[in-house]
């Protein structure tokens, strides 16, 4: 039973971190302006290991909505998808590259679910399992 107890709430703080992370994100998307650290810092108090991730993000900020531009069908514009699901979507580009993409996506698709109503989740994940699927090809 504690070893249950101590597993979720390492789920739990790992969950609590993406969360964070998106909407810092979304604090970018919703403006339409480039990730900046400095900027975020300006208006909020960041956590270490969050500012971590986030530099890295910053760094790879046009790469990875470059990624997301190019997985997006004819039908869709970068502009037509929602801010949040725009960073979403970004994190996850990110997350797949380095972690294992069944995990990354499973937790990103509850995620859109608890902060977007209807479908949006089903958009995530075809788009998240594309880029997968590319970036992890044998």
């Amino acid at each position: 039973m504690i070893i249950d107890e101590k597993k979720i709430l390492f789920l739990l703080k790992i969950y609590e971190k993406r969360t964070r992370i998106i909407n810092y994100i979304y604090q970018c998307e919703l403006f339409n302006i480039s990730l900046n650290i400095e900027e975020l810092l300006i208006n909020n108090d960041i956590l270490e290991e969050d500012l971590k991730i986030l530099k890295s993000i910053e760094h790879q900020y046009s790469l990875l909505k470059s990624i997301l531009i190019k997985t997006l069908s004819s039908d869709w514009s970068y502009e037509r998808v929602l801010p949040y699901l725009r960073a979403v979507i970004i994190y996850g580009i990110y997350e797949l590259m380095f972690n294992t993409p069944n995990v990354v996506i499973n937790e990103l698709i509850n995620i859109t679910k608890l902060h977007c109503p209807g479908n949006a989740y089903k958009f995530v994940n075809k788009v998240l399992d594309l880029v997968a699927s590319k970036l992890h090809k044998k």
